[in-house]
């Protein structure tokens, strides 16, 4: 018992008025012979002998004794959302080589930064599309990076006030969080509505828990004309003064200089580890049940009540779900009894194969859908269009698998016309084997994806995290 240790020891200061109770309840004198008290005394005003120890049990319970147990899960890393403007005059030469380039360059400079973060990507041109969600998974990201041109994008435009309405409506619960949005320009119409959507601006800042907006401005300081069409207007000069003062309503900053930027601006990166208890406090309070009893008479028959086993619901899940809408994914998966939301969890933590063990377990559309995703993830392209298809035979409406299979499909397509194409005395182009992991769906058809999230009316469900 060396290691037992009270949560809340000021409780023990009760003992004080409970040993004057009890000293005073065992040395006060009797005012009737002790033959004549049974007669001249209700039997009611005398103190049962069971309170001094039910009120004893309680300060103990109080004072919160407790054994070393599991340390708590640890605060989900910081959080970086990035909103990168793909519109077409991010194609603008005043940066060397152009604009857009310039951003891929800065982003794969962040993720150099050995900071342990969550980092989700969100495009934008006309509308604004959710492109990784939120992951530590930085080679997924590092294999983005290259095709990240405004050419992908299903809609020419430019909304950042759509990109960040869309992260705010997606994540603004996850705290701490920063906002990154990467542009050339933000018009006054689009400041407004930023401003509009923010959850609190100014001082309202230091009482509630919204995240923070950097602004990196990637333009030149005079208007340009876009390469290759002389006969468009020129772009006009971005209001810096502007942007600034809207960064600095929303807590971030304007950042002009790509060389200050850090991963490490919203918050600390991790807390010291706490130590777990297993507190005792609730099985002492237990035992004063049967002296609630006591108090009433005719009551006693409730004890037989009380020792009857009960049906108790499974809190796991509860618990798992708790973790996950947290953040804490890999507390989440550990809790977790249901197959499906367990995979989930291992997916969103970046254990893809854990994850494809969970899917197995179970034999339903999504989880097959699911084993699929988390399959492209390991760059198991055959595995995947198996999956894909048994999805399909079980629901032949299922969209998302229609669509990924195609991608794969394609994807291999391409890989066997290249080997078909290559010289023999040439070595053999890379193959799933050797080939890095692919995203799901894999980024060389990052168009096609981007196109088939434009088709979407609402956002995929929210079990399915990608």
């Amino acid at each position: 018992m060396g290691d037992l240790t009270l949560l809340r020891p000021l409780w023990l200061l009760a003992l004080i008025p409970w040993l004057i109770w009890w000293w005073q309840a065992r040395r006060r004198p009797p005012l009737f012979a002790p033959v004549l008290a049974r007669y001249l005394r209700a039997p009611e005003q005398a103190t049962p002998p069971w309170r001094p120890l039910a009120a004893l049990l309680m300060i103990l319970a109080l004072s919160g004794p407790a054994l070393p147990g599991a340390a708590p899960p640890q605060a989900a890393p910081p959080l970086d959302i990035w909103l990168l403007d793909l519109s077409r005059s991010m194609l603008a030469t005043d940066l060397s080589p152009d604009r857009a380039t310039r951003a891929r360059l800065l982003l794969q400079a962040q993720l150099d930064q050995p900071q342990a973060r969550r980092i989700a990507l969100i495009l934008f041109a006309a509308d604004a599309y959710l492109v990784q969600p939120p992951s530590e998974d930085r080679e997924a990201l590092r294999r983005l990076l290259p095709d990240l041109r405004p050419d992908v994008m299903p809609i020419a435009g430019s909304a950042p006030e759509r990109a960040v309405q869309l992260a705010l409506a997606r994540f603004a619960d996850q705290a701490p969080a920063r906002l990154l949005l990467v542009t050339d320009a933000i018009t006054a119409p689009q400041r407004d509505a930023i401003r509009a959507s923010w959850p609190c601006r100014g001082l309202s800042l230091l009482r509630c828990q919204a995240p923070r907006l950097d602004i990196v401005l990637l333009s030149g300081d005079g208007p340009v004309r876009l390469a290759g069409e002389p006969g468009r207007p020129r772009l006009p000069a971005p209001d810096r003064a502007a942007i600034a003062a809207l960064a600095e309503e929303t807590g971030g900053r304007l950042i002009t200089d790509p060389q200050t930027l850090t991963l490490t601006s919203a918050g600390p990166l991790s807390a010291p580890p706490q130590q777990g208890w297993r507190e005792l406090g609730p099985f002492l309070l237990l035992l004063l049940l049967p002296f609630a009893l006591l108090a009433r008479r005719g009551q006693l028959w409730l004890l037989l009540a009380a020792l009857l086993p009960l049906g108790v619901p499974h809190a796991d899940d509860a618990h798992g779900l708790l973790f996950y809408q947290e953040g804490h994914y890999r507390a989440a998966a550990e809790a977790f009894d249901d197959p499906l939301w367990r995979g989930n969890a291992w997916y969103r933590a970046g254990e893809y194969q854990r994850a494809v063990t969970a899917y197995g377990m179970s034999q339903s559309v999504t989880a097959h859908y699911n084993r699929g995703n988390a399959l492209a993830r390991l760059g198991r392209l055959d595995e995947a269009i198996a999956a894909y298809l048994v999805a399909l035979a079980l629901d032949p409406a299922h969209t998302d698998a229609r669509f990924n299979l195609a991608l794969l499909q394609r994807r291999q397509q391409q890989q066997a016309h290249s080997a078909a194409t290559a010289p023999s005395d040439q070595p053999e182009p890379a193959t799933a084997k050797g080939a890095p992991p692919l995203s799901a769906p894999p980024v060389i058809l990052l168009k096609e994806r981007l196109r088939k999230l434009a088709e979407r009316a609402a956002p995929p469900p929210k079990g399915e995290p990608w």
